[in-house]
């Protein structure tokens, strides 16, 4: 019942149930019942409970068992308390997979994804669940190619990956850009699962491959699906509205909704993504409304952000503003960098002015705020202005920082940064486009002529 509890929604009662136990002296606490308790105050988030449940631990004669302590490294490590959790692992007399990929895990998440990786080279034996928790901590940190890599490592040692595990990969893939990635770990899964697959798998796919810019592919997954849950139907929605289908978002989440799958708060976000980019501004404001009327669900910043973004791109400058002060929570940078690019197209200065300024006290060194303001004064032909804020960006050593790119040639991913060409392969791409604009010229004005 201890364990029922502390995997449920009310973990808090795995210590009454102990306490009554421990009054009652029966039955006798065993190597059971502590680590159980300490995955309870792990779901609380309860470090002093669990420091208490530590004690009793000690108390008890379970200080050294190795379920406890597993249970310790998880407690603090996910808690942020990295010190903490390295103690506990360095006084243990004995250590399995399991501890070495806690404390693995704990580092890539909570701490440092290089500490992790050493810790993950120095494992005796390493099991999938070993390479499911360093991949997923290289795609928390950004750190895409290496989580391809090691997935490729995995391989080769002839691991089964796990559910996990393929998240992580289609994750990487979707944030690189890479297709063939992509496309290799679908056909992949789909050779070890057949085409029907568990439907977190399928919302990574149908994301990964609209983020690859694969339209087409997204759109065979969703239709693959023969039980749609609201991740597939939320994915389709978000990545027409990423493409700039507006009217296949609104279609897509009618459709939804009469086939009785529930939308959730990620679902609006991509909605009202959707009708921003399509300038359906009286849809946009419907759905808003319709959320908590209709289902139920409270409006987060993301979704007020969403508003005033889908306001302000349609030149509604002064409806966004209101609206900004009418929110029963305070406008975050989202929103007045929104209001910000929509005065530098609609050239209102007096607002524009008003939240570069106001983004300006957040980051005072931001580059990119400055070049807005820049803009939206040059647009204006306020030169005094455009010299006062050339004069702030020198004196703050404030530069913009330039531009980059990723491309995916051959299954490897390059990144291309705006006048660099130190990077060989780079260089050689580089100056392959630089020929091919030059021969392009050149045959221009020799058919001009």
């Amino acid at each position: 019942m201890i364990r029922a509890y502390s995997s449920s929604c009310h973990p808090q009662n795995s210590f009454i149930l102990y306490n009554q136990m421990h009054r009652n002296g029966r039955p006798s606490l065993d190597k059971y019942t502590f680590p159980f308790l300490l995955k309870a105050c792990s779901v609380l988030s309860d470090i002093r409970k669990g420091e208490e449940t530590h004690c009793q631990a000690v108390k008890h004669g379970f200080g050294t068992n190795i379920f406890v302590q597993n249970s310790l490294i998880h407690l603090y490590g996910s808690n942020g308390r990295i010190s903490s959790a390295r103690s506990v692992f360095d006084e243990m007399l004995d250590r399995d997979v399991a501890t070495w990929t806690t404390l693995v895990s704990c580092n890539a998440n909570h701490g440092s994804v290089e500490t992790a990786h050493k810790l993950f080279k120095e494992m005796p034996d390493k099991s999938v669940v070993s390479f499911s928790a360093m991949i997923m901590g290289y795609v928390r940190k950004g750190r895409f190619n290496e989580a391809l890599e090691l997935f490729r490592e995995l391989q080769m040692q002839g691991l089964e990956p796990n559910d996990s595990t393929i998240m992580g990969v289609i994750s990487a893939s979707a944030n690189l850009g890479s297709l063939d990635s992509g496309k290799w770990i679908h056909s992949y899964i789909r050779s070890k699962k057949g085409n029907q697959f568990d439907s977190r798998i399928n919302t990574a796919l149908i994301d990964m491959y609209f983020k690859c810019g694969s339209i087409n592919d997204a759109i065979l997954v969703f239709e693959g699906v023969k039980e749609k849950l609201v991740g597939e139907w939320t994915a389709m929605i978000y990545g027409m509205a990423m493409h700039g289908f507006g009217e296949r978002s609104v279609e897509l989440f009618e459709n939804m909704v009469e086939s009785g799958v529930k939308p959730n708060t990620i679902t609006f976000v991509g909605l009202l993504s959707g009708c921003t980019h399509a300038g359906l501004v009286k849809q946009g404001l419907m759905y808003f409304d319709r959320m908590e009327s209709e289902f139920g669900i409270e409006p987060t910043v993301e979704h007020f952000g969403c508003v005033v973004d889908l306001l302000s791109r349609a030149g509604l400058i002064a409806q966004a503003v209101k609206f900004m002060n009418n929110m029963p929570l305070k406008a975050n940078a989202a929103m007045w960098g929104a209001l910000l690019n929509a005065c530098r197209v609609h050239k209102n200065v007096e607002v524009g002015e008003l939240a570069a300024r106001w983004l300006l006290r957040e980051e005072p060194r931001n580059a990119a705020i400055y070049m807005s303001l820049l803009s939206l004064y040059t647009e204006a032909k306020r030169w005094d202005d455009v010299v006062m804020v050339k004069r702030e960006m020198k004196e703050l050593g404030s530069r913009k920082s330039p531009g980059c790119s990723l491309i995916d040639v051959n299954g490897t991913s390059y990144e291309f940064v705006a006048g660099d060409k130190s990077f060989p392969p780079a260089l050689q791409i580089s100056l392959q486009i630089d020929e091919s604009i030059k021969e392009a010229k050149e045959d221009y004005i020799y058919r001009w002529d």
